[in-house]
């Protein structure tokens, strides 16, 4: 999409404005450009110049209902990581075409940095990414807002008996660096050294070559290590965390469009409930992972529409995790 389709965009989504410095910033664009594409687009009457309390805004010359009319035929980029943990994300795509006439463009990630990242910097809408990695983002960038739950379990401490003794891998600022921490805790052992890898392929082959003792791996990857005779030590449910990934929106959407995708998304995880295999086909196909797998490992998850506060507020004191403002996880929940 041309930088000119994007900041058409940006500014549909967001119909009070926008200043041309967030423009620039939330599309990585440079601001010459910017600048030049904008005073384009104010000639040709598309977008006009505001001025609230001694800030200057760009804003969409159509505003009001025909700005929310725009708004909701637009795409929805959403970023998830390579995991069977979201199929309820494929009633979810079909609620929101039918109900908003929104298409749900879904990118996958093999980490929740790199996904969350890229939502604060506005390349995409939503994110499906670990509840703590949304949290320390949001500590220094406030740019995301949780609106709604997700999954527990799934997620698995695997023991090599070769490996390197006191050594653990997990991704870093993650769920499974939580789990990971929290089950050397546990097992009362000293942890020597965490190795942080960026995919669950890599922590995989981490423990396959005894690089370490233990790591922490989410499905399906968990269930092919089991498979392969690694030994489950410990699992997500046992070791206290309610939550895996939660959703995330960018700051700048638009909030009445957050509050009906909220609701939405609720909605969504409750039908998926009623009939969870129903959905795993389109899930399967968006990403890569066979049909057989996510019929195993779906069992190991509980899908909640709500966000458990105190589960995560216990989970970090547990882990002994701290943050830069405490108070922040239940600031960037939406209606907490």
């Amino acid at each position: 999409m041309r930088l000119r389709e994007r900041i058409i965009e940006l500014l549909v989504s967001n119909p009070r404005g926008l200043r041309q410095a967030d423009i620039a910033r939330i599309l990585g664009a440079s601001r010459s450009r910017v600048s030049e594409i904008i005073r384009e687009l104010e000639e040709a009457g598309i977008v006009r110049k505001i001025r609230e309390g001694g800030i200057v805004l760009v804003q969409l010359v159509r505003v009001g209902d025909e700005i929310v009319k725009q708004e909701y035929k637009h795409k929805l980029k959403l970023g998830i990581i390579w995991s069977s943990e979201y199929p309820f994300i494929t009633p979810f795509a079909k609620n929101l075409r039918n109900e908003l006439g929104i298409e749900l463009d879904v990118i996958v990630y093999s980490n929740g940095l790199d996904a969350t990242w890229d939502l604060v910097t506005g390349r995409i809408d939503l994110a499906l990414t670990p509840m703590i990695t949304q949290l320390l983002y949001s500590s220094l960038t406030n740019r995301l807002k949780i609106i709604g739950g997700g999954a527990s379990g799934g997620a698995s401490i695997l023991h090599n008996p070769l490996g390197r003794e006191g050594y653990g891998a997990s991704t870093k600022a993650s769920t499974m660096d939580l789990l990971l921490t929290i089950a050397w805790r546990m097992l009362g052992r000293e942890e020597k050294q965490r190795i942080y890898l960026n995919s669950g392929d890599k922590l995989l082959r981490a423990l396959l070559k005894g690089e370490v003792e233990l790591v922490a791996l989410w499905e399906p990857l968990a269930s092919k290590a089991r498979l392969l005779g690694y030994r489950e030590l410990i699992n997500a449910k046992d070791l206290g965390v309610s939550h895996c990934c939660t959703l995330a929106a960018f700051t700048f959407l638009d909030s009445r469009l957050v509050e009906k995708i909220s609701r939405i998304y609720h909605e969504s995880i409750t039908e998926f409930l009623r009939n969870p295999s129903r959905w795993l086909e389109w899930y399967s196909i968006k990403t890569g992972i066979s049909m057989d797998a996510l019929k195993n490992s779906i069992h190991s998850y509980e899908f909640h529409d709500y966000i458990d506060v105190k589960g995560m507020e216990k989970a970090l004191r547990k882990s002994g995790v701290r943050i830069p403002n405490p108070s922040t996880l239940r600031e960037i929940i939406l209606a907490y």
